[in-house]
């Protein structure tokens, strides 16, 4: 297989009005606490299994019985214990875990609206977890069900995995690195409609909650979390913000989001000096233009990272900068020598010189009060950072005597982080929070808070970031509508919408229908929900494909079918005004968006407008009203006027119409014989693919096979079987890895030579980046439906074709949106898939 053009391939694929607490028996069991709601009676046996999760009402028992489960566990060297024993002592329940030499005492009490249990004291040496409510439910968490349970962490020391909704399993726990005393859960019983208007009870009556009157519970009420925003990526000056309004009219667009970076620094959220001269004055002024064009204004900014030039850290880095390791100065450094190497007396063997946007590492030492960025580490003693730049990031270059501390410093996104466990997170909560005080802004997006994990290892994120969002929420002064990249319990409580995924880079439509799907948990968990970042794309290569009219109208359609909004990236006044097209598409968008606020459509079109695939143009009937039309939109590639392809039958199930064609110029590659090709492989030696998996049932073997050749001097010899009964996620792959990373140079095609057994078969020919570069999967399909030999020209990935089948990997992003560097390929896999069942 050649890239740029071609090789051989050979093929033969065979979740109490009064408090009431008492000591019962229920059957066999005797209860050691029974607790009510005005909902719910829940009771705990002595023997610590949950007996009762009942429906007040109806007298159904909602909690799991066969088998039983403990209400409590505890975990130490790694190990669970089950709580064995329950005892009500003073109105408080007391739990113990034999074998793990622990108790644990609860306070328990009912309200009308939930149970409330607090943890008040973990006795017992080396506990790691206490997970203090387990109560698996025989509920589904659906829709359609008359009782619903829910568990609330109520305060940031309790983790709750499931986010706030209709649950199936009941489940807090704490730990001591928060403290395990005064963790606290409420717990919800309830007829299933009345769901939010309970969960607004519980956190209106919860001092340690944030409550927001258009996030959270309430957020299915405020209707600017129904609107569409538009982009701004820092040049909407007082000057130009007359044209920004009058873009985002033209859009139908009701927001605009200024993203940080070039309007504003991330971390103190400085302003541009050159777009907003007077600083926080000249921004205010912006924001109080679009309000009075009646606009909504959103901070967008980078949660709790910061620039570089903060002065965090620039010219004197502060005390409190995350640090993953520190090292103690074997050797003195001198200011006037501005030594390269750093050496230190402890091993350096697992640190990293590599960086990139999402790697959690920086090349960043903090001695004292300089930086120094290294490009090196030693492996082996003498340890050192090597090839190092004094005074990095503007600090200065200074002396630093033998035994200094050397302190790595935490990174992600190119950007520094805060001690999570030091004030310095509040502090950069409370300058976030002045700037939306200050400029008015309505809305704030905090991007890349899913590099909390960065704060406190993944394990704690949900803790250090909520705890970043809960300091900033106590310090605005008006509600803002919010939204953040990562989600967990504790954010759902400030949370208005979600959704904001990042655009395709190609097959939008089917990105459109995943999406949509992702989209219908909203329901439950009582969110409106968003379509996402949407570019209008031109022609930007092979591993791309242009926004046409038929994309946005999809797009808009479904938009009103789900009353959702989206937004736009990309546009501004300048390209508007230049681009035809824009203003077409704007068109589109401007009278879709207008139809959806004004709630034109009723329920039954919209019902129709939600089916994944189906597509729909908008025009007016002989009236003057608006409708939608069915539409279709077929497509059909044309790999040369020579072969298969080069015929097409379309069938028109409407109307009797003319056709309308639209024809895409697509790449073409250089002959398989070029001598620009580069091998990828060879096929002479099966060994060279070491990296093999495959899904059960199925078997595969390569071998090197000289007999049956189309060009060069051998071909791979595949053989698969299956054999199970049916041939979905029938898969099986064959890998080789490059190391260092192939550079195959600017964009390639591959060449392919296929002789095929006619069987209807997949060939995925896969194409990878190292993690840290890009994320991307580029894939290339051929459906062996032929027999004999067949040439492809392998140049466009796949995008919408990856749903047709199923395979063990690939999230949305990596199939749809991310591209291949082909100057750094890691690995090389050829997948099969769909293969005949039983043989």
């Amino acid at each position: 297989m050649n890239a740029s053009s071609h090789r051989l391939l050979f093929v033969v694929l065979a979740l109490l009005t009064a408090s009431r607490i008492l000591a019962v028996e229920i059957g066999q069991v005797k209860s050691a606490l029974t607790v009510e709601s005005d909902s719910l009676r829940l009771t705990i046996g002595t023997n610590a299994h949950t007996t009762e999760f009942t429906d007040k009402s109806s007298g159904n028992n909602y909690a799991t019985q066969n088998p039983a489960v403990a209400f409590a566990r505890v975990k130490k060297a790694g190990k669970y214990y089950a709580t064995t024993k329950a005892s009500l002592t003073d109105g408080r329940l007391k739990l113990e875990f034999a074998g793990a030499d622990v108790s644990t005492v609860l306070k328990v009490f009912g309200s009308s609206h939930s149970v409330t249990i607090e943890v008040l004291s973990v006795t017992g040496d080396g506990v790691e977890e206490f997970v203090f409510v387990d109560v698996p439910l025989t509920l589904k968490g659906l829709s359609e069900e008359t009782f619903a349970g829910c568990a609330l962490a109520l305060n940031l020391q309790t983790n709750v995995r499931e986010l706030p909704r209709a649950s199936t399993h009941l489940e807090a726990m704490c730990y001591p690195r928060f403290g395990f005393t005064g963790a606290k859960v409420a717990l919800i019983g309830c007829p299933r409609p009345e769901l939010r208007r309970v969960i607004q009870q519980v956190v209106t009556a919860t001092p340690d909650l944030p409550h927001s009157p258009i996030g959270g519970p309430w957020a299915l009420d405020a209707e600017i979390n129904q609107g569409s925003y538009l982009f701004n990526f820092g040049d909407m000056s007082v000057d130009k913000a007359d044209e920004w309004i009058k873009l985002a009219r033209s859009l139908g667009l009701n927001q605009i989001d200024f993203h940080g970076g070039s309007s504003f620094r991330f971390g103190d959220c400085e302003p541009n000096p050159k777009t907003y001269p007077q600083g926080r004055a000249s921004l205010k002024a912006v924001v109080d233009k679009l309000h009075a064009a009646g606009l909504k204004a959103g901070l967008h900014t980078y949660a709790f990272f910061m620039d570089k030039k903060c002065p965090w850290v620039t010219p004197v880095p502060d005390k409190r900068l995350a640090k993953d390791a520190t090292f103690t100065l074997a050797e003195a450094l001198d200011a006037s020598t501005n030594k390269a190497t750093v050496f230190v007396s402890e091993p350096t063997t697992n640190m990293s010189a590599i960086t990139g946007f999402f790697v959690r590492n920086s090349a960043t030492l903090h001695v004292d009060d300089e930086l120094i960025v290294y490009s090196g580490a030693s492996r082996t003693s003498p340890y050192a950072f090597t090839n190092c730049q004094r005074g990095a990031w503007g600090t200065r270059v200074a002396s630093h005597a033998k035994g200094a501390k050397v302190h790595h410093l935490k990174e992600c996104f190119g950007l520094f982080v805060p001690d999570g466990d030091t004030d310095m997170l509040a502090d950069v909560a409370a300058t976030t929070a002045r700037t939306f005080n200050e400029c008015g802004f309505d809305m704030m997006y905090l991007d890349a808070l899913d590099g909390e994990d960065i704060l406190g290892g993944g394990e704690n994120a949900w803790h250090y970031g909520s705890k970043f969002v809960f300091e900033l929420w106590k310090r605005l002064e008006r509600p803002a509508l919010m939204e953040m990249s990562t989600f967990h319990h504790h954010l759902w409580y400030v949370r208005s919408r979600m959704g904001a995924w990042d655009h395709p880079t190609r097959s939008h439509k089917r990105f459109i229908d995943i999406h949509n799907a992702a989209n219908a948990d909203g329901d439950r968990m009582f969110l409106p929900m968003h379509l996402g970042w949407w570019a209008v794309k031109t022609w930007t290569g092979p591993q791309g494909e242009p926004t046409f009219a038929d994309d946005i109208e999809y797009l808009c359609g479904k938009a009103i079918g789900n009353n959702v909004g989206f937004s736009l990236m990309g546009v501004d006044p300048a390209k508007f005004a230049k681009n035809p097209a824009l203003q077409r598409l704007g068109g589109i968008t401007r009278q879709y968006e207008e139809l959806r606020h004004a709630k034109y459509f009723s329920e039954s079109v919209k019902a129709r407008l939600r089916v994944p695939g189906d597509e729909f143009t908008l025009d007016r009937s002989q009236d003057g009203k608006w409708q939608f039309r069915p539409a279709q939109h077929i497509k059909h590639k044309v790999e040369s006027l020579d072969d298969w392809t080069a015929t097409w039958t379309v069938t028109n199930t409407f109307a009797t119409q003319p056709p309308r064609v639209r024809l895409e110029v697509l790449m073409s590659a250089e002959p398989y014989n070029t001598t620009n090709a580069i091998t990828v492989t060879g096929f002479t030696d099966a060994k060279e693919f070491p990296d093999r998996t495959q899904a059960n049932g199925v078997s595969v073997t390569l071998e090197s096979s000289a007999n049956v050749v189309k060009a060069g001097a051998a071909s791979g010899m595949i053989t698969a079987t299956n054999s199970r009964s049916e041939r979905m996620a029938t898969w099986a792959s064959l890998g080789k890895t490059f190391t260092p990373p192939l550079n195959l140079g600017s964009e390639r095609a591959m060449g392919v030579w296929v002789y095929g057994d006619g069987q209807g078969e997949v060939l995925n020919f896969q194409l990878r980046c190292p993690s840290h570069i890009v994320a991307g999967t580029g894939e290339h399909f051929v459906v062996v439906d032929f027999t004999g030999w067949r040439y492809f020209e392998l140049i466009e990935p796949v995008g919408e074709r990856h749903a047709n089948y199923s395979w063990p990997y690939g999230d949305s992003y990596s199939i749809y949106r991310e591209t291949v560097d082909y100057k750094q390929i890691e690995k090389f896999s050829v997948w099969i898939n769909n293969l005949p069942a039983n043989g």
